[in-house]
């Protein structure tokens, strides 16, 4: 290397170790030999190693300067005199390393050379007046050559005034205020979501800030959005009224189509947590279903259902236009495009798949409603979607199969008619504010409406008129004496049909029904509940209607003495139809009195249609996984008390177990070797328990399922929990849909439609903690005219020193 030629009083300091001495004459500069200083010259760069090498980095420049190779003790130098330089051991002479570094290629109009480009090799005359080394130290070049260094040194030990990380600071600054000019625009956003709030109205464009800086005043309303942006300004938000005052007007952020774009970021982020837990609970279920909404557009709505920190979670992933995402091949040969069900099967796919990326082999579940178009085993939703997820079963949805039993039984004619006036009693009250104030005076209540789709509303709404009637038929009573000749007459038509046998009987028969009906369809929309549990709730309505239809004499009893004093109460008599030999058109039962008339009119044939429904639609031959309620500690140990083999209940288990045994990563030879073993020590386990420390369901089953002990049972108490037994999720997302897009959002697209509902469903989830990663995605969808991602840090200067030479 070399060693430092410079005339400052700061450099004259130097250890003896690296002095070296002069001798007159011209000599060569010569080692004791390479392997003294092989040691030193490996961690210390060597001067010589960099001749003819441009463009050094900062770390070499520092090296030479500060941390160089020096000379060793015994280390022979052909001078006598203490000079100060920089000796190379590889190049055998000396330079000066402030110019070797820092010093123009020319000065003067004379080419530099010896210290400078060309290392020293004659020591004939270095120090003196007229030495070489004295005049080098006196040459403007090389003073100008030291400060530079001394300035490069002083910039290097101090990172914040390196010009690289100058740039990285500003840069980061910008963006950080970048940052914060959307942060209050996304806030909006989602505050409008969440309180399910309109952001457009049929003009929303322009400025908000006028040329004065002062926040406009619209002439017509421009919409929520932008009128809550003007309220941020006006309440002190320096950020947004800073950004719309400084930004070009193309890059506000507050058009349209920008809003499109970060409602949809803000989705994604929903979106991705959920898929985060489904893909941390290793099995999922789907549950979807399809409607049409108030634009006329056919929405598939699908949901999860997974099992992860002892919960059962079902949550609403996103809406669907079917008919435009129906597959090309799935399109018929004429161009019609028709929901099928291999059509629905594959857009339920696609979703899975390509917008959720995840493992169809971790389906377990598939649960739908059970039209034609779902269920068919030939062509139909389900069975396309099996054909991929080979793993998953058919769950039928419990509360559709228990609402479509119950509407089975307009099979029976009075029911039927009583159903139909029901309707037209609360449609006349509730379409008539005048009428509705008659009855609302009366009863001071309101007649709720039989929905279809609200399976419990359906429940209500009879049991709720039941208690009314007397004040219905009062107000009925008022209207009918009106001078309104529609409304008197309608009032009296009706009156007419409520004082009818047919109706009365009919009316309490059925109220008799749902009263049974209304806690278990209560029951099967929780999202907590369990195939097991679903089925026993299930079961015990149909062992209460075989009570009743063995009981029958006596239950209708009851029955008709109440309708014997509602009669008597709203002024009318029990009356049979008149009984001929030969009738076709209604029922004709040979009966010796009105009670065992309307019996086997009526009552019998209500509960035979809803029990024998009930049993084709949800028997256990349907259930392909029932019989792994027999997991749960309170059954097993049951059925074992009862005198079954312990053999036989573990064949039923392994028969439905095998199903699942893709999930396991052992084989299903060794997966049922193991699962026999396991059903023999959890048997013994729970055998030894009191029966109110047994748990009855199958997460806490689960949550009670050691995994070291128990690693098969636990994994198919976790599919027992996971799978689905109503789409009310799916269901309670159309409401949401009804609630998001109305009469005057009809326009709404798919641009901002799911989007929406997830920031409405999910309006208890903190968002706001998630802004800096909705910016993050906002920023990675395409090149933005503001920067909004952080540049990457500095890379450190000062790389291992080991192998520079």
């Amino acid at each position: 290397m070399s060693i430092v030629i410079s005339s400052s009083n700061e450099e004259k300091k130097i250890d003896e170790d690296f002095i070296f001495n002069t001798k007159k004459g011209v000599g060569q500069l010569k080692t004791i030999n390479d392997n003294v200083t092989s040691s030193i010259m490996i961690s210390k760069p060597d001067i010589g190693s960099f001749m003819g090498k441009s463009n050094l980095n900062d770390f070499i420049k520092k090296a030479i300067l500060h941390d160089h190779w020096y000379p060793s003790k015994n280390y022979i130098f052909p001078c006598s005199e203490q000079l100060r330089g920089v000796v190379s051991d590889i190049a055998k002479g000396l330079f000066c390393k402030y110019c070797f570094l820092f010093a123009p290629s020319s000065s003067s109009n004379n080419c530099l050379q010896n210290l400078v480009i060309k290392l020293l090799l004659k020591f004939s005359k270095l120090t003196g007046k007229d030495g070489i080394l004295s005049v080098h130290n006196n040459k403007k070049y090389h003073i100008n050559a030291v400060i530079a260094g001394k300035n490069f040194l002083k910039t290097y030990s101090c990172s914040k005034n390196q010009v690289i990380n100058q740039i990285f600071t500003q840069r980061h600054e910008q963006v950080k205020e970048n940052r914060e000019r959307l942060q209050p625009i996304i806030e909006t956003l989602i505050f409008c979501g969440q309180q399910n709030i309109p952001i457009r109205w049929h003009r929303d464009d322009g400025m908000l800030i006028d040329i004065d800086n002062s926040v406009s005043s619209p002439t017509s309303n421009e919409g929520n959005f932008r009128e809550l942006l003007r309220y941020r300004i006006r309440s002190g938000d320096v950020n947004l009224k800073k950004h719309l005052e400084n930004t070009s007007s193309r890059a506000t952020y507050i058009g349209k189509n920008i809003q499109n774009e970060l409602l949809d970021c803000i989705g994604s982020v929903i979106k991705s947590q959920i898929v985060k837990n489904v893909q941390n609970a290793t099995v999922y279920s789907i549950l979807f279903d399809e409607t049409t909404d108030i634009s006329c557009i056919e929405q598939l709505s699908l949901t999860l259902r997974y099992v992860i920190n002892n919960e059962i979670h079902e949550d609403f992933i996103c809406f669907v236009d079917a008919y435009r995402s129906i597959r090309s091949n799935d399109i018929s040969a004429s161009g019609e495009s028709k929901l099928t069900g291999q059509a629905l099967g594959h857009i339920v796919l696609d979703i899975l798949t390509k917008e959720l990326a995840l493992d169809l082999k971790r389906c377990v579940g598939v649960a739908t409603d059970g039209c034609a178009v779902m269920i068919s085993e030939d062509c139909g939703a389900v069975t396309t979607i099996k054909q991929e997820c080979s793993n998953a079963v058919y769950c039928p949805c419990y509360n559709n199969a228990l609402n479509n039993s119950l509407a089975q039984t307009s099979k029976i004619v009075p029911i039927r008619n009583t159903i139909g006036t029901l309707k037209e009693i609360i449609t006349f009250f509730n379409a008539s504010a005048k009428r509705h104030l008659v009855l609302e005076n009366i009863s001071a209540k309101q007649l709720t409406g039989l929905c279809q789709t609200r399976w419990i509303e359906m429940h209500d709404g009879v049991l709720q008129f039941k208690s009314a009637l007397p004040k219905v038929i009062e107000a009925l009573t008022e209207i009918s004496n009106w001078a309104d000749q529609i409304s008197s007459s309608k009032a009296s038509i009706l009156l007419a049909a409520i004082r009818n046998t047919d109706f009365i009987i009919s009316f309490l028969s059925t109220a008799d029904v749902l009263k049974l009906t209304l806690p278990v369809s209560r029951l099967l929309q929780s999202t907590s509940l369990d195939l097991a549990n679903a089925s026993s709730a299930i079961e015990g309505i149909k062992e209460i209607f075989d009570e009743k239809r063995t009981m029958c004499v006596s239950e209708f009893h009851k029955i008709f003495l109440e309708a014997s004093n509602l009669v008597e109460e709203i002024g009318c008599e029990i009356k049979i139809p008149r009984i001929a030999k030969s009738q076709t058109h209604r029922d004709n039962y040979p009966a010796t009195d009105a009670e065992q008339f309307y019996l086997r009119s009526i009552y019998v044939p209500l509960l035979d249609t809803i029990k024998s429904d009930i049993t084709t639609r949800l028997s256990t031959d349907t259930l392909e996984a029932f019989d792994l309620r027999l997991l749960l500690p309170n059954i097993i140990v049951k059925l074992n008390d009862d005198g079954n083999d312990r053999q036989k209940i573990s064949l039923r288990i392994i028969a439905v177990a095998k199903k699942f045994s893709p999930l396991f990563t052992v084989s299903e030879n060794l997966m049922v070797d193991m699962l026999e073993g396991e059903i023999c020590l959890w048997l013994y386990k729970w055998k030894h328990q009191p029966i109110n420390e047994r748990p009855s369901t199958a997460l806490e089953s689960y949550m009670n399922s050691d995994e070291d002990i128990f690693p098969t049972i636990r994994t198919l108490l976790q599919v027992l929990a996971t799978l689905p037994v109503s789409v009310a999720s799916a269901e309670r997302s159309f409401s949401t849909l009804r609630r998001v897009k109305t009469w005057l959002r009809s326009r709404m697209t798919e641009d901002r439609l799911s989007a929406l509902c997830l920031i409405n469903v999910y309006n208890k989830i903190n968002i706001l903690d998630q802004i800096h990663h909705i910016i993050d995605i906002f920023a990675s969808l395409k090149n933005r005219r503001l920067e909004f991602v952080f540049p990457p840090p500095t890379w450190s200067l000062e790389p291992p020193l080991h192998g520079i030479r």
